[in-house]
């Protein structure tokens, strides 16, 4: 049994990730300012929790006091259009608080320090074919903010005995999202103003197409981190399903799903920073054998069973949250 800790635990990729590495039988710290806008807060109960800020002194004391062998750092402000609100935020979540805990794991000698990073890194110009060796040209706060995280990171660890591993992850969907939250997640955007009965609205073009990630494959990948024997001293990786979908097919599967031949929808100006479309190359990915793996239905077709699970569980739960698809969890308010 390893002491890891999950910073971001509480979040949607970091729930997923806590519960598998419980079933792995690991023994783990969720740190958590239960701050993020659209978050979901999910604790399992078999985990230890300490609600606080990277940030703070006080936070990182405790941690540094429980001595964590692995870190996975998922904390972070996650939505491009609060970073336009608040770009404080940014800096102080994403930048600074990369530092701090980098700083930390450095002191105390973890064996592995895990990062998540973002597609936002490689900024709105670049659409198809993005590899890890693509030219990294941020044009979000949000990009600038995740990519000082990666800087951060290369500058306090690369020089030390801790593996890295730094994944930039594209939109991830799945159980688990907020589907009352309408500023993060394509589909669970989409989703959510169908299942409100609202006009749907599309920032941009129904022609923006964007590399989709089921959030179960994301948790395995990067769980899977930690057992790979052929990972590198410092690792780069796009974490991408390396197939794409446009606005226009998302919603129409939507539609499809529900019966619904016809649907008012408003097409908006986009949020600037974002980019148009974007694909990626993920084999980089699927030659580590040791960590990449994709699950049936996440392959291939899983987008469109997802769309139904998402807006069937908020149905049938009756509740404005997505409270399943983590079992043993605790549900905060």
């Amino acid at each position: 049994m390893t002491k890891i800790l999950v910073t971001g635990g509480a979040g949607f990729i970091g729930a997923h990730v806590t519960d598998r590495l419980i079933k792995l039988n690991h023994e783990v710290l969720v740190v958590d300012s239960l701050k993020t806008i659209g978050g979901i807060p999910f604790i399992n109960r078999k985990c230890k929790f300490l609600k606080g800020d990277i940030t703070s002194k006080a936070t990182l004391k405790k941690i540094k006091k429980w001595r964590p062998k692995i870190i996975f750092h998922l904390a972070a402000q996650s939505c491009s259009e609060t970073a336009y609100d608040n770009p404080k935020e940014d800096y102080l979540s994403n930048g600074m608080g990369t530092y701090l805990l980098a700083l930390l794991a450095k002191e105390i000698k973890v064996k592995y320090f895990i990062y998540t990073s973002s597609v936002s890194v490689y900024g709105s110009k670049l659409k198809n074919n993005i590899t890890e060796k693509s030219t990294i040209e941020p044009d979000s706060i949000y990009g600038i903010s995740k990519y000082a995280g990666e800087m951060f990171i290369r500058q306090v660890l690369y020089k030390t005995k801790i593996k890295t591993a730094i994944f930039r992850i594209f939109n991830t969907y799945g159980p688990g999202e907020n589907l009352n939250f309408l500023r993060k997640g394509m589909v669970s955007i989409f989703c959510g103003y169908f299942w409100k009965k609202k006009p749907i609205i599309v920032k941009g073009s129904l022609k923006r197409f964007r590399d989709f990630n089921y959030i179960d494959d994301c948790a395995k990948i990067l769980t899977n981190t930690i057992i790979n024997k052929k990972l590198k001293k410092n690792d780069l990786f796009n974490l991408s399903a390396g197939k794409s979908f446009t606005v226009k097919k998302l919603i129409s599967e939507i539609l499809k799903i529900n019966n619904k031949s016809r649907y008012p929808i408003k097409i908006q100006t986009g949020t600037q920073g974002d980019s148009f479309g974007y694909h990626a190359s993920n084999k980089y990915l699927r030659n580590n054998r040791g960590i990449f793996v994709f699950s049936d239905p996440a392959a291939e077709n899983s987008i469109l069973a997802i769309i139904d699970m998402l807006i069937a569980s908020n149905k049938i739960a009756g509740i404005d949250f997505l409270i399943y698809g983590i079992t043993d969890s605790l549900t905060l308010s």
